[in-house]
């Protein structure tokens, strides 16, 4: 039983310094009217992009990088929490969710440092001559590039694998796992739309544009601390009746 206490105990300390992360990198209010370089004078160029190009320039250089270690080094925190997902599964799910999390976790630091790089080049460009705006331009294109390759890549497998979970839900449902029924409504499904749908109600809030740029991690978060709970409770009460 101590074993599965700790994978889960990983999930959330990963959870955690990846919420973090994600609050330094992208917690950033949209605000294109500030930036007319960006939302007029390079808008045909930047295309679809104009918002993320402007999401991170109110960051400093050091927040932004800040906003990257936790994540990159807390990864094998995240891959161990998936052997331990696995263990509040039965079947031929369990496997499935395993393989999904392991490999989208193993491609999200680049998903989510990517980030940092393109606000980097965001910055570089609103300080920039106009004669090195294409130069520029083409730097920006290129990161982006990579970065929604590893940034959907991930983000897919991972909503992949928590949908596999909705097995899980419906287990607890029925009294088929060690988790209690209550603890279906921690399920990141349910979480994260709550906190998406809640955060989408403030636009301008700075406080919600750093909690909604967090909503997949905190919905981890929660799902760690209530399966880490319930059995660590379950554990305990197994003890005392010995």
């Amino acid at each position: 039983m101590t074993k599965p206490l700790t994978l889960l105990l990983s999930g959330l300390f990963a959870a955690l310094c990846w919420t973090a992360a994600d609050m330094l990198l992208v917690g950033f209010v949209q605000s294109p009217e500030q930036y007319p370089l960006f939302s007029h004078t390079l808008a045909s160029a930047l295309g679809d992009d104009v918002d993320l190009a402007v999401l991170m320039l109110a960051g400093s250089p050091q927040r932004l990088f800040w906003g990257v270690l936790p994540a990159t080094f807390s990864l094998p925190f995240y891959l161990a929490s998936a052997f331990g997902v696995r263990r509040l599964l039965r079947g031929k799910a369990a496997g499935a969710v395993l393989s999904l999390l392991s490999a989208g976790y193993a491609l999200s630091p680049l998903g989510h440092a990517g980030f940092y790089y393109m606000g980097i080049s965001a910055q570089t460009l609103l300080h920039s001559p106009p004669e090195a705006y294409p130069m520029l331009l083409a730097q920006f294109r290129a990161f982006h590039a990579m970065l929604a390759v590893h940034w959907f890549a991930s983000v897919g497998l991972l909503a992949a694998g928590w949908l596999v979970l909705l097995v899980l839900l419906v287990q607890t449902v029925r009294g088929q796992t060690v988790l209690p029924r209550a603890s279906v409504w921690a399920n990141p499904l349910p979480v994260g739309a709550v906190v998406a749908g809640v955060c989408s109600l403030f636009p301008q809030s700075a406080a919600a544009a750093c909690i909604g740029g967090a909503t997949f991690n905190i919905a981890q978060a929660v799902f760690f601390a209530s399966a880490w709970y319930c059995l660590y409770s379950n554990y305990q009460h197994q003890k005392e009746h010995r």
